[in-house]
C-alpha cells in the first residue's frame, strides 16, 4: 500500500510540472504539486469521459474505438493542461498578464470537453425533443408532398387514370374529358408554341414599322413586310390547328355508335400511357419519401442534439437554469489546473527553483567558454591576453562535476565530522568589473616630487613596467 501511494504521489507531481530533484530539498512543497497534478488528472479523465460520450452516443462510433480515441483526446488534455501548469511561475512580475493567453486556451478547452457531459446528463429530455422534431419534419414534408409540383402531377394522373378506366368500362358511352384526351393535348402544345413564335413576329413588324429600340429605321421597308409575312403565316398554322381540335372534340362529343367506338379506342390508346406515367410519377414520389424518412431517422447527431438542447432550454427556464450551472461546474473543473496555479504565493520551491535555473545558465555558459556577466574577450594587436588574464575571475572549485542540486546546498563538513567554519564563498554573483577590481594587485611606483608634480598632488605616478 505505502509503495502504491509513493509510486501515486510520484507521478502526481510529475503531471504538476516540478522538477522532482528540487522537490526533494524542500519536502514541505509536495502536498501543493501533488494536488496541482490531481487537478490535472482530473481533466484528463473528465476529457476521456466526456469524448467516449460524444462519440459513442450522438456519432454512432463503436464503443471500443471510442475509448480509444477518447484516451488519445484525455493524453492530449493532460500534455496541454501540463504545459500550461508547468509555464505559469508564481513569483513572476507580470504573470496574470502572460496567464491571459492560458486562461484563454483552458476555457476553450473547458467548452469543448464540458459540452458532451451536459448532454448526456440532460440525455432522455434530449430524446423525447428530438422525436418531436422529427415528427414535425414529416408534417412539413407531407404537405409539401402534396402540395408541390410532384404531389400535384400524380393526383392529375391519377385523375386521368380513373377517367379512361370508366370510359373503357362503359364501352365508350361516358364521354372523355376533352382535356385529357392525347391527340388534344398535343394539338393544344402545338397552337400554344404557334401564338409565341406569332407573338415575336408581331412585334418585329411593329417595331420595324414605328420604331423601337432594336429597330434603327421605320417605315414598311423590306424587314418590315417579312416580319408581316412571318406573322400571317403563323397565324394560319394557329387557325388550322384550332380547327383540328374543335374537330377533335365534336368526335368525342357525338353520341353515334361510331362515336361510341372512336372514345372506346381513344382511351384504351391513352390508358397504357397514362398509366406508365403515373406509375413513373408514384415511384419518384415514393422515392422522395424514403430519402426523408432514412435522413429524418438518421439525424441524431451532436447538432441535432445541440439543437434540441436549445429548444427545451428556451421553453424551461428550470432547465435553463440547470443546464447552465452543469455547464459552468464543469467548465470550473477544467479550468481548476490554471486557476490554482495563479492562486498559489511563491514557496520554497519557487525560490530553489531560481537558484537551479541560474545554476544551471552558468553551467551552460561555462561550457561554452562564458561567464555570467562575461563581455566580449579583446586582445591586443599582437595577440596577447595579459590584459584579460589580470579581469579574468577565479576559477569556482566549490562544485563537483555531476553533483546534485542538493548535494550543493549541503555544507561542508570538519575533519571531525562537525559542521565546517563557514567561510567566504569565492564564487559571487554579482558584476565581473567589481570582482576583478577587488582581485586586481597595485601594480604603480611612486617617486619624489619633481617637476609637474604639482599637477599630481605632489605626487607622481610612473606608468606601468613592462
Amino acid at each position: 500500500m505505502r509503495g502504491f501511494l509513493s509510486a501515486l504521489s510520484a507521478g502526481l507531481i510529475a503531471l504538476s510540472g516540478a522538477r522532482p530533484e528540487i522537490l526533494r530539498t524542500c519536502p514541505t512543497e509536495r502536498g501543493k504539486f501533488e494536488g496541482i497534478g490531481g487537478a490535472v488528472l482530473t481533466t484528463s479523465v473528465l476529457a476521456v469521459v466526456s469524448m467516449t460520450f460524444a462519440l459513442n452516443s450522438a456519432l454512432g462510433v463503436n464503443i471500443v474505438v471510442a475509448v480509444v480515441v477518447a484516451l488519445l483526446w484525455g493524453l492530449a488534455i493532460l500534455s496541454l493542461d501540463r504545459w500550461l501548469v508547468s509555464t505559469i511561475k508564481p513569483d513572476a512580475p507580470n504573470r496574470w498578464t502572460l496567464a491571459v493567453p492560458r486562461i484563454l486556451i483552458a476555457v476553450v478547452l473547458g467548452l469543448v470537453i464540458s459540452t458532451p457531459l451536459v448532454l448526456q446528463v440532460f440525455k432522455a429530455e434530449i430524446d423525447t425533443q428530438i422525436a418531436e422534431m422529427k415528427q414535425q419534419r414529416a408534417n412539413t414534408f407531407a404537405v409539401r408532398q402534396e402540395q408541390g409540383a410532384v404531389g400535384k402531377g400524380v393526383d392529375q394522373l391519377r385523375k386521368e387514370v380513373a377517367d379512361l378506366q370508366q370510359v373503357i368500362s362503359s364501352g365508350g358511352d361516358i364521354p372523355l374529358d376533352l382535356e385529357q384526351d392525347p391527340k388534344i393535348k398535343a394539338l393544344s402544345v402545338q397552337r400554344a408554341d404557334g401564338q409565341k413564335q406569332a407573338d415575336k413576329h408581331y412585334k418585329e413588324w411593329q417595331c420595324q414599322l414605328y420604331g423601337g429600340p432594336n429597330c434603327v429605321k421605320k417605315g414598311n421597308g423590306p424587314l418590315a413586310q417579312e416580319s408581316r409575312r412571318a406573322y400571317e403565316k403563323d397565324k394560319e398554322r394557329i387557325e388550322l390547328l384550332t380547327r383540328q381540335i374543335e374537330g377533335r372534340k365534336r368526335e368525342l362529343n357525338a353520341t353515334g355508335e361510331q362515336a361510341k367506338e372512336t372514345r372506346l379506342a381513344a382511351a384504351k390508346e391513352a390508358l397504357p400511357k397514362v398509366q406508365r406515367q403515373l406509375d413513373a410519377a408514384v415511384e419518384q414520389q415514393s422515392w422522395i419519401q424514403r430519402s426523408f424518412t432514412e435522413n429524418n431517422l438518421a439525424t441524431d447527431g451532436l447538432l441535432t442534439r445541440l439543437r434540441a438542447l436549445n429548444e427545451l432550454t428556451g421553453k424551461d427556464f428550470t432547465l435553463s437554469m440547470a443546464r447552465l450551472l452543469l455547464f459552468a461546474l464543469f467548465l470550473l473543473i477544467e479550468c481548476l489546473p490554471v486557476a490554482v496555479k495563479l492562486m498559489q504565493r511563491p514557496g520554497v520551491y519557487d525560490k530553489a527553483l531560481a537558484f537551479a535555473e541560474r545554476r544551471d545558465l552558468d553551467c551552460v555558459r561555462k561550457e561554452f567558454g562564458v561567464r555570467a556577466g562575461s563581455r566580449s574577450r579583446p586582445t591586443e594587436p599582437g595577440g596577447s591576453d595579459s590584459v584579460w588574464r589580470i579581469w579574468s575571475p577565479r576559477e569556482d572549485t566549490s562544485r563537483r562535476p555531476g553533483a546534485t542540486f542538493g548535494e550543493e546546498a549541503r555544507p561542508p563538513q570538519g575533519p571531525n565530522g562537525t559542521q565546517a567554519e563557514p567561510t567566504e564563498p569565492d564564487y559571487e554573483y554579482g558584476p565581473l568589473e567589481d570582482q576583478a577590481l577587488r582581485g586586481m594587485t597595485e601594480t604603480h611606483i611612486l617617486r619624489r616630487p619633481g617637476p609637474g608634480a604639482e599637477r599630481s598632488g605632489g605626487i607622481e605616478l610612473l606608468p606601468d613596467e613592462d
